[in-house]
């Protein structure tokens, strides 16, 4: 029994100096290698991306993106009650004012229509027929009062011609009295008729200002009428292109359904719809570029939508006169806003991780000692593909703006270009 125990002792002792040895081995390598990796290792300049730190005029912009449409815009609806009877333009067609984009039908219209031009014609048939009784009228009054003139000058002529025969007593002075009372009754007969005929004329007038009348309610009538069926022809109302088109051929609408839309083509307007964070820097007056994939313009912020949307802002813009030859409604388009100018501000190209008011960890270029230090920099406003740099770093200073995940552990990388 003392041996067997002596020898399992002696085996077991003899086993923790391999076992002590081994952990220290491993030990030394990952000590070795952490600290080769931490002071010795270097990268291919070349494979890198670097921006270089710029000072100057810096203008401060918020990105968007939305569509144009259309300035002024008509929406056609149905008048009354009727048929579509024939498509004529479709969407996407440019137009006049003038032109005809739907034809509905309405018979029951149509017969007012006829209703209201018969009526009309019989009133002015009404009216035509009064004027010619009162001028008949006129005639004869007119008539009457110059035979009554006609005589009243005779009985004038033989009153005086008696006055001078009275003295060589040819007539006798009571045919003479009987000859001046013959003139004043002819001449009040004639005042007489004078003032009838006055009151006759002025009776007439009024009576033809009544028909008139009537003739303009049945003419307006008639106007009404006409245009209600003139509006069954469905005209685009302004000069642009039609963008919508709500009905079919023989589909029956009611009185106010959507028939179609009509915008301006030439004069537009940009929505942008920008992120809600950035929208605060955003006042009405702004100066902006819109991008339309082919050209750009420019424009200025005539109106912000108070209502936040998905956690966006819709932001009009009123567009310059000379648009890109592609602009037209509906076209997706981006967009910058200069929200602010910055005088002798640092700046350099944006990285894509990289948002506005941050700070981050950059490697910075130590091109004496041919190493990359890691620093922590500063970032204020986005200017379109720049940033603001905050940080204290002179003009002409390169910043890596490549993805370094892997080696953001590391405080200094050696470079090396090949």
């Amino acid at each position: 029994m003392d041996i067997k125990h002596s020898l399992a002792k002696n085996k077991t002792s003899s086993r923790w100096p391999l076992i002590y040895g081994a952990a220290l081995a491993v030990l030394i390598i990952i000590t070795a290698s952490i600290g080769f990796s931490w002071r010795s290792q270097s990268i291919d300049l070349n494979a890198l991306t670097l921006a270089t730190v710029q000072q100057g005029r810096l203008n401060t912009q918020v990105s968007g993106y939305g569509e144009l449409r259309s300035k002024y815009t008509r929406f056609l609806t149905a008048n009354h009650q009727a048929q579509v009877e024939q498509v004529v333009l479709r969407p996407g067609a440019r137009v006049t004012k003038d032109d005809v984009i739907l034809r509905l039908s309405n018979p029951s219209l149509e017969q007012q229509l006829n209703r209201a031009r018969l009526a009309l014609a019989r009133q002015r048939a009404n009216f035509e027929a009064l004027k010619l009784s009162q001028q008949s009228e006129q005639l004869t009054a007119q008539g009457n009062l110059t035979l009554l003139k006609s005589e009243l000058a005779g009985a004038k002529l033989r009153a005086q011609a008696e006055g001078q025969l009275i003295a060589e007593g040819i007539v006798s002075m009571l045919d003479h009295k009987r000859s001046q009372l013959r003139v004043a009754q002819l001449s009040e007969r004639v005042a007489l008729s004078e003032q009838q005929m006055q009151q006759m004329q002025a009776l007439h007038q009024k009576r033809l200002d009544v028909e008139s009348e009537l003739v303009e309610e049945f003419s307006l009538a008639f106007a009404s009428a006409q245009a209600d069926v003139d509006k069954l022809q469905v005209r685009a109302g302004i000069n642009g292109m039609l963008q919508q088109l709500h009905v079919e051929q023989g589909q029956s609408v009611q009185v106010g359904a959507p028939l179609a839309v009509v915008g301006s083509e030439h004069e537009l307007l940009a929505d942008l719809l920008v992120n809600e964070r950035d929208a605060s820097q955003i006042v009405v007056g702004q100066q902006a570029i819109i991008d339309t994939f082919t050209d750009t313009v420019a424009a200025q912020v005539s109106r912000i939508d108070p209502i936040v949307r998905d956690g966006r802002v819709a932001i009009e813009l009123e567009l310059a006169a000379d648009l890109p030859s592609n602009a037209r409604p509906a076209l997706t388009i981006e967009g910058e806003i200069i929200t602010d100018t910055l005088e002798h501000a640092r700046h350099l190209r944006r990285p894509s991780y990289v948002d506005a008011e941050q700070r981050r960890p950059f490697f910075i270029v130590d091109p004496a000692a041919n190493q990359l230090v890691q620093a922590e920099l500063e970032f204020g406003k986005l200017a379109g593909d720049s940033i603001e740099l905050r940080s204290e770093l002179p003009a002409g200073t390169q910043v890596v703006i490549s993805d370094m995940g892997e080696y953001m552990h590391l405080q200094k990388l050696t470079t090396v270009s090949h």
